[in-house]
């Protein structure tokens, strides 16, 4: 089930939040939707109209369209991508060909969630709640999927793949041990809350700077947190969502609560049959008509529901639609498509520069070269990379990315 919505808004916002400084309407207070299509997604579906080239296989049927200055392919199986295109195409930016430079699941998913294949990093989520969601209840939501955290893991809630948190704030996991478990009274409960405080007061106090302090710091913060969020359990209904519609409408629920700032959710391809078309590529459009009938109902959902400081939700929040690689740009034996190091992305909504496709792909369907102030493909552009993705993400975010990535632009065409 979503989050429950007997309560949650119609309760006043800061009825289950710390407290927080006003704010205004700016990029700093602006909200995350990612969505993950995990596997590698075929950007001959949708994002690449590449058709008429001898080295490239498009789909049998499908149509190069345009919506605003955004060229994609259209097929008939697929109409919730044109209704979207057609609808929100305004607010939705293409990058087109940045590339992974790696062709492994676990080493693309860490290049394109952190920017780096080393595991001292924190994803993009976890870096942009870290800025200022550390006064929101549940900074980041993380629905299941890879998620990496290294400075900024207080800031990721992770509910399970089967919905584990709120079994554990309520106590319900106790009934489902191999054991027989008893929960401990309240009296016990309050003894044992208070030996925790003492402690951490302790550590805190007798902890030299560094790495220890930030530990008992952190801990300090998740107890603060673990409180509010007990008390609001019956509120809060954090169940399983099985499907990438009920995902986002979870994610869009904790938004409209003003419990988050970040939301990240994996979609695993239409009825969970997967983005790794190794054979079966019709799944590839399944998969994406699937993802953008939830992409749209959510874009209507958030056009409906107030913000916090711009008229709407959606004023104020970006979707992030994203894989971890593409496909080879020919069939192979099996019907299927390989392992492809370019891919695409989709930003949606707040922030973003709309109506348009920056960069593209050559005959060879390789990634083009990118002026990243006017999102031309260009010989003397820039290569695409994770980095210029996350940069840009955080520049959405109102964080200055020189900080955090020197190495990477921000793709300045892609930000209103």
């Amino acid at each position: 089930m979503p989050l429950s919505r007997r309560s949650l808004l119609s309760t006043a916002p800061g009825a289950l939040l710390l407290p927080r400084l006003a704010r205004a309407d700016t990029p700093a207070n602006r909200r995350f939707l990612f969505v993950l299509a995990e596997g590698g997604w075929d950007q001959t579906f949708l994002f690449a109209p590449l058709f008429g080239e001898p080295l490239i296989d498009m789909e049998g049927d499908a149509e190069p369209d345009i919506a605003e200055d955004i060229p994609f392919v259209a097929h008939a199986s697929r109409p919730s991508v044109s209704a979207f295109l057609a609808r929100y195409g305004a607010q939705t930016c293409f990058i087109n060909g940045f590339e992974a430079r790696s062709v492994a699941h676990d080493v693309c998913l860490r290049l394109v969630l952190t920017g780096t294949s080393l595991p001292a990093a924190d994803d993009w989520p976890a870096r942009i709640a870290a800025a200022t969601g550390s006064q929101l209840l549940l900074p980041v939501i993380h629905l299941g999927g890879p998620g990496y955290t290294h400075s900024h893991g207080a800031m990721v809630v992770r509910v399970g793949d089967a919905g584990q948190l709120p079994e554990l704030v309520t106590g319900e996991a106790f009934t489902r041990s191999d054991r027989l478990l008893t929960a401990p009274s309240s009296r016990v409960e309050s003894l044992e809350a208070d030996l925790l405080a003492r402690r951490i007061a302790a550590g805190s106090a007798a902890a030299t700077p560094g790495g220890a302090a930030q530990l008992w710091s952190r801990a300090g913060a998740a107890v603060t947190r673990l409180g509010p969020l007990a008390a609001a359990a019956d509120e809060i209904n954090l169940g399983v969502a099985r499907t990438v519609k009920e995902g986002m409408s979870l994610l869009v629920d904790a938004f409209a609560a003003d419990l988050s700032r970040c939301g990240f959710v994996r979609y695993r391809g239409w009825q969970n049959l997967g983005w790794d078309t190794h054979a079966d590529l019709p799944q590839q459009g399944r998969s994406f008509e699937d993802l953008f009938d939830a992409v749209l109902a959510t874009m209507e959902r958030l056009r409906a529901l107030p913000g916090h400081s711009a008229p709407t939700l959606a004023d104020e929040t970006t979707i992030v639609l994203l894989s971890e690689m593409g496909r080879y740009p020919q069939i192979n034996p099996r019907g299927g498509k390989e392992h492809w190091t370019y891919t695409s992305c989709a930003l949606i909504g707040a922030g973003v520069r709309g109506g348009r496709a920056i960069g593209g792909y050559d005959s060879a369907c390789a990634g083009q070269r990118v002026d990243l102030a006017s999102g031309d493909a260009t010989p003397q552009g820039t290569a695409l990379t994770p980095n210029h993705i996350g940069a840009t993400l955080l520049a959405l975010a109102g964080v200055d990315p020189a900080e955090a990535l020197p190495d990477a632009e921000p793709i300045h065409a892609a930000l209103a």
